[in-house]
């Protein structure tokens, strides 16, 4: 029943890009302000949530609402002119299934481009269904407006806004306009202003089309500014004033569209409906999709705000899109060459490292006249990823110092596809030094080689690159270093510069094992409050449908993941107050390696800082100036501990997990079961 619910609420609020139950239990009883559209809308809803069982496409429709919703607005739009009768649920029952069937065909051929089908299978569906509906007698009747007289802004624009906001649910007044405005603007002041400055930029491009600002208000096609707005604003791109143009060009474009298609339409005494907002909204992220505009929001969330804040959350705590690899050595060595180098990475491999070793100032030992006198010369060469060897090459010559191959400028290399998909290449290796074969599965730290001075190498170092094929010489991409430690920093997902020394570090098999949580695993903690006990702490390892980890104390869960090199906590859902918000304040991130005396940066989300009225406004902000979002903390790493202006945590010796957990007069501490 539970589950039945969930159905029948979610697509009322997906209507208006809102997953909110209180949103759609609201919206639904909306729709029965006028009945006959309340009530053909639930059935429709019904009638398509029957068939899918039927037909064995639970699990589908479940992680796709656009399979209901759009149903719910077929169903609407037949109870708006529709009489009730046993021949029009008929109908609306046909139309559910023809609508459910579209839906399916529409996001299928969509899928490959990344397109969403909105409520094209809506607009494409009750278009045939009133051309039918041309044949079939007595079956069309005039409507009755339940809500018409609650006309309280009279003949205003604001008026005209909320009447075309409850356009969206057939509902053309002001009174469900001014309900559904409520709701957004409780739920997503984005949302609610993106409706608001859809409506008045469409209205406005109209008006200067036609030469009638009366007019452009009372367009019955007025709402689909307000789905082109919130969809392109908020929604598929993300909440940044650059996509907020994007916005506003869409909305003057779906003015054109609509009074375009209006003509043809009429001809035949059909509706326009969502046809603008479709066809605009999806051009549009076709474009984006096809040139890959960063903009593009790939994770949507439950509103804008979120989208944005989980965006900048990952930014600043993961850097750019890009590739992260180790390092491919152990010990200290010092940049030689970076990304733009000043003697060969130019132009198509602009985005490599070459890395030497310093000792007291010099690469090299006694005159430096031999390969064997520089310090990097037959180092270890170690995995930087888990993944496959695709080529190699390992019988060239060292070159004697002052002479280079340029013929064989890469020298003996190994390219490697990591488990991403991202292809590595080492170059300038020692011959004969390549251990693994093609088609190996190498581990990251994995010794693979040694360093050398084959190729265009005037003395020895070691080169690494990033590329979009295996093919060697590939074009070269961006990429960052996903740990290493400088001085007594750490840096997670950066770039070091030309000139300093960095120190790799590697996991360890100890502190692995420690944050290596399995499912159902279960951690107690007797609470003392100053000294006193307090009662009892427990935790439990769970999983999600999405296959997400996280640790439950029963009302709150802490998600988590154990990368290669470091373990980190990630989202937080429940009490911003409990102990396992605390936890996520004291240790977001733990370097898998036996670390002492070295500092570190993390970045928090704001929802476990701020007020909720207070993240409003930095949500605002931050949709110009993204750096207004950041919440960074310092973070101190001992061999067994880490240390915070939140507080300590401590780890357990020989078990996994936290040994101590201290903040403010509080103190948890583990016990055994």
């Amino acid at each position: 029943m539970q589950n039945l619910i969930s159905l029948i609420l979610r697509p009322y609020a997906a209507i208006l890009f809102l997953e909110n139950r209180i949103a759609g239990a609201l919206l639904l009883l909306l729709t029965f302000a006028e009945p006959t559209v309340g009530i053909s809308g639930l059935f429709a809803l019904l009638c398509t949530i029957v068939f899918a069982e039927f037909a064995g496409l639970r699990h589908t429709y479940l992680e796709h609402g656009f399979y209901l919703y759009n149903s719910l607005l077929v169903g609407l739009g037949i109870g708006f002119l529709f009489t009730p009768s046993v021949m029009s649920f008929l109908f609306i029952f046909l139309l559910a299934v023809l609508t459910f069937l579209s839906s399916f065909s529409i996001s299928t051929l969509f899928a490959r481009w990344r397109i969403p089908p909105l409520s094209l299978p809506f607009a494409l569906v009750t278009a045939l269904a009133y051309l039918a509906a041309m044949n079939y007698n007595g079956l069309l009747a005039h409507f009755h407006n339940g809500l018409a007289h609650y006309a309280f802004l009279g003949d205003t624009s604001l008026g005209s806004y909320l009447s075309s906001l409850g356009s969206i649910f057939f509902l053309p007044n002001q009174a469900a306009g001014l309900v559904m405005a409520l709701i957004l603007l409780v739920i997503s002041p984005t949302l609610f202003s993106l409706s608001l400055a859809g409506f008045y930029t469409g209205v406005a491009t109209h008006a200067l089309l036609i030469g009638s600002w009366s007019a452009a208000y009372h367009d019955v096609y007025a709402f689909n500014y307000i789905l082109v707005a919130m969809a392109l604003g908020g929604i598929f791109l993300l909440p940044f004033w650059r996509n907020y143009i994007y916005a506003g060009i869409a909305v003057a474009l779906s003015v054109i569209f609509a009074d375009a298609t209006k003509i043809f339409f009429n001809y035949y005494s059909l509706p326009v409906f969502t046809l603008p907002f479709n066809a605009v909204v999806m051009v549009v992220l076709f474009l984006l999709v096809v040139v890959g505009y960063e903009g593009l929001n790939s994770a949507i969330k439950a509103t804008p705000e979120a989208s944005l804040a989980y965006y900048l959350q990952t930014l600043f705590r993961f850097g750019p899109k890009v590739p992260n690899i180790a390092l491919p050595f152990s010990g200290r060595w010092n940049v030689y060459q970076g990304f733009d180098g000043e003697w060969t990475h130019k132009g198509a491999w602009r985005y490599a490292y070459d890395f030497i070793v310093l000792r007291n100032g010099s690469s090299y030992r006694t005159t430096g006249d031999y390969p064997e006198d520089y310090h990097c010369f037959g180092e270890s060469v170690l995995s930087p990823v888990n993944g496959y060897v695709v080529a190699l090459l390992s019988d060239l010559p060292d070159n004697p110092i002052g002479t280079v191959d340029r013929i064989n400028n890469w020298g003996n290399y190994i390219i490697l596809q990591s488990l991403d998909g991202h292809y590595i290449e080492i170059s300038h290796l020692m011959q004969h030094s390549i251990l693994p074969k093609v088609g190996e599965y190498v581990r990251l730290g994995q010794v693979i080689a040694k360093c050398g001075n084959s190729g265009y190498s005037p003395q020895p170092h070691l080169h690494i690159q990033v590329q979009r094929t295996g093919i060697l010489g590939s074009e070269t991409v961006p990429f960052r270093f996903v740990l290493y430690r400088q001085a007594s920093r750490i840096l997670f997902h950066a770039l070091p510069h030309t000139g300093e020394e960095v120190e790799a570090l590697l996991p360890t098999q100890n502190m692995q094992m420690q944050f290596s949580f399995v499912l159902d695993e279960r951690f107690v903690y007797e609470r003392f409050v100053e000294g006193q006990p307090s009662g009892t702490v427990r935790w439990q390892v769970a999983m999600n449908h999405l296959g997400e980890f996280y640790l439950s104390d029963g009302d709150n869960r802490l998600f988590f993941y154990t990368a290669p090199t470091f373990f980190y906590f990630y989202h937080y859902e429940g009490n911003p107050d409990s102990e396992l918000a605390q936890l996520f304040k004291l240790a977001p991130r733990i370097p898998l390696s036996m670390v002492s005396s070295a500092s570190f940066r993390d970045a928090l989300p704001i929802y476990l800082l701020e007020s909720r009225l207070k993240r409003i406004w930095i949500m605002m902000i931050a949709s110009f100036r993204p750096e207004y979002y950041r919440r960074e903390f310092d973070y101190t790493m001992e061999r067994f501990s880490l240390n915070s202006e939140f507080g300590q945590v401590t780890f357990a010796v020989n078990q996994k997990g936290f040994d101590e957990i201290r903040y403010g007069n509080i103190l948890l501490k583990k016990q055994c079961e």
